[in-house]
């Protein structure tokens, strides 16, 4: 297992680190925010070019680069998003309607559309460019804890949170919910997490029922049940290029499975509960964050260590690729983000 130091140390902030972003156009360009109400964007290995955005009114819980890299999207516990500009920080505008936190945001593949969830219990899907509301997505019983678009870019999916443990699928133009997955055979409480598949049939979710469930977006129909995980399951991924399913949890392993059966394959065990996981999109690796403070880089194929990346002084909330897979961004109750490379 080989050890690595952070790359960069992006300066001191003021608060814990929830939110991490990397621009997948502009090279070196990364977004945080935090417990302190503000967001940043940083230059990596630059002290020049920081930029300190504007105050939301609460903690800032989520922060996505669009597509093409023009825009940031920041959502805050205030109900509010707002956007920036991507390459220099300069603010754009602030999309409002949800009446509760906004803890997720995730921008259309192709277009500047923007989707939030709310703990208001719907979800919002803006024109980012006018502001314009084009639907409320609305149906889950409980706050709407994760979403996505679907790769096709027509269709979205949510998870709802305490009191729903329900996944939808909505189509993007009218906002209409096309399927639900709920009930036997599904989450049994609520919905923290979820990852479509590459070609958007099926969308692997993870709750705090300590499962994590492979569902169809066409028939709305459970697919598998991913069972062994003993706490909250806090993040999912689809490993690229094999036939693996991963999961992350409170419980202090991040899993491997079969994506056909659903059956074990491996367990990758960390001294902490995992926070997130990502999967590299062109080597069999995950990359997982960890509450002691570790961020940690496995083969899925083996389930061992790779590496073990420090620097950290408190637990890592938030974890970024780069758009080449090559280096990391995390951010840690610590006050801190950093940037590791990942040695691929």
């Amino acid at each position: 297992m080989l050890p690595s130091f952070p790359l960069s140390t992006l300066p001191s902030l003021p608060d814990a680190v929830f939110a991490v972003a990397w621009n997948p156009v502009v090279p070196g360009v990364v977004a945080t925010g935090g417990g302190d109400d503000r967001a940043f964007l940083w230059r990596v290995g630059s002290a020049e070019g920081t930029a300190e955005l504007g105050v939301h009114g609460d903690s800032v819980a989520c922060a996505a680069f669009s597509a093409d890299g023009t825009r940031l999207a920041t959502g805050s516990l205030d109900g509010t998003v707002r956007l920036w500009d991507g390459a220099t920080g300069a603010p754009v505008s602030t999309l409002e309607g949800p009446g509760e936190g906004v803890e997720w945001v995730a921008w259309h593949p192709r277009t500047r559309a923007l989707l939030a969830g709310s703990d208001d219990f719907t979800a919002w899907l803006w024109a980012a460019d006018t502001g314009a509301t084009v639907a409320v997505l609305t149906g889950h019983a409980g706050a709407v804890r994760c979403g996505a678009f679907l790769p096709d870019g027509r269709r979205a999916v949510t998870g709802g949170g305490d009191g729903d443990a329900a996944l939808r699928v909505w189509d993007c133009a009218s906002g209409a919910c096309l399927a639900t997955v709920d009930g036997h055979g599904y989450h049994e409480a609520g919905i923290v997490c979820l990852a479509p598949s590459a070609d958007g049939g099926a969308v692997l979710t993870g709750s705090e029922d300590n499962t994590a469930r492979l569902a169809s977006t066409a028939s709305g129909r459970p697919l598998a049940t991913l069972a062994g995980h003993e706490d909250s399951v806090e993040s999912v991924a689809f490993v690229a290029g094999l036939p693996l399913l991963a999961t992350a949890s409170l419980d202090g392993t991040a899993r491997l499975w079969d994506a056909a059966t659903g059956a074990p394959r491996t367990a990758c065990t960390h001294p902490a509960g995992v926070t997130a996981l990502a999967a590299l999109p062109a080597a069999p690796l995950i990359v997982t964050a960890c509450l002691d403070g570790g961020v940690r880089v496995w083969d899925a194929r083996s389930g061992e260590c790779a590496r073990t990346l420090t620097g950290h002084r408190g637990g890592v909330q938030a974890l970024a690729l780069s758009p080449d897979g090559k280096a990391v961004l995390t951010g840690g109750d610590d006050a801190t983000a950093k940037v590791f490379e990942l040695g691929v």
